[in-house]
């Protein structure tokens, strides 16, 4: 299968491009701001994703059996600074990708957030409505919208909750961005009463990549760790996964009037696509398994451990 990733160079998206090379598909990868450089790709080239019809050629030429779309504008700070990019990343290139993707008829498998709810209710169905509390959620609600509507019978949403993994820089995953905070010597403050279900990224691009291998799916879906844990429950177990006492690192802290637009509490029910899929959802004590030390902070972190760094593995995809 040829399968076609926006937002290849992203977090989210260079997993799924690594995860569909694994599974022996042919992939081309389009980086927004820059050129997602993996190894085993037929195509890689960057262009940019706010403009959608700069993909129709393209697309036309490459003919793929599948495109994942993981191209967004997907922090809050960053749509409320920018309306403009963030409608057109979040609902103006799904809505592109889906029309084109039906008239292929290719599979478009779509990633949405938990950011469309509003944090009311204590667990969310696939089928509930969303109510978004700011520009982010409003513009991703928005394309779920344009994805059903053009997308048709050929096209998926995943809404899926807060990721967790290593990246490539050793900036971007939760605990890479926790790490760097503790190596500056900060006790970070964590929200008691935020509730999230982390889910792990390379567990999530397997169930996107297998969702375009299962063409009896479409719809919205919801996908996400198996448990529902506190912002500070999530960083003292962190901090305890690394070696570290949590009270030296990680503060309890209560939402203020700062974090009003953030949803209180989003716990996803997974039914009924967790018993439709080959990949499982794992819990909390399997996402921290997969975490390591970013190389760049190995020699503090044994200095405040007494930790040796651990002998980095060879990666398909990214050594070979």
């Amino acid at each position: 299968m040829k399968i076609f990733v926006t937002g290849a160079s992203g977090f989210l998206g260079r997993e799924t491009v690594l995860s569909a090379i694994r599974r022996g598909h042919k992939v081309v990868a389009i980086g927004g701001s820059r050129l997602p450089e993996i190894l085993g790709v037929a195509h890689a080239l960057n262009l940019d994703l706010s403009n959608p019809q700069n993909l129709e050629r393209l697309l036309l030429d490459e003919f793929p059996d599948a495109v994942i779309n993981c191209a967004a504008a997907s922090t809050l700070e960053a749509c409320a600074a920018n309306p403009t990019l963030a409608k057109a990343l979040n609902t103006d290139l799904p809505a592109f990708l889906a029309t084109v993707a039906n008239h292929l008829s290719a599979r478009l498998v779509h990633v949405s957030s938990d950011m469309v709810f509003d944090g009311k209710k204590p667990s969310y169905l696939h089928t509930d409505m969303p109510a978004p509390l700011h520009v982010y959620g409003a513009t991703k609600f928005d394309g779920e919208k344009e994805v059903l509507k053009n997308g048709k019978s050929c096209a998926v949403t995943l809404r899926v909750s807060p990721l967790s993994g290593n990246s490539v820089s050793g900036y971007r995953g939760l605990h890479e961005r926790l790490m760097v905070r503790w190596a500056r010597g900060e006790v970070t403050p964590l929200f008691t009463d935020e509730i999230r279900q982390p889910v792990s990224v390379s567990n999530l691009a397997d169930v996107l990549v297998e969702l375009c291998e299962r063409g009896n799916l479409s719809g919205v879906y919801h996908w996400a760790g198996t448990e529902a844990l506190s912002r500070y429950e999530i960083g003292r177990r962190i901090a305890e996964y690394f070696g570290f006492k949590p009270e030296s690192v990680v503060s309890p802290a209560v939402r203020g009037e700062e974090s009003l637009g953030r949803p209180k509490e989003l716990r996803l029910d997974l039914h009924p696509l967790q018993g439709k899929l080959r990949t499982r959802a794992q819990n909390f004590e399997e996402i921290l398994s997969e975490l390591r030390v970013p190389e760049h902070l190995e020699v503090w972190h044994t200095s405040k451990t007494g930790r040796p760094a651990p002998v980095r593995r060879l990666v398909k995809g990214v050594d070979f």
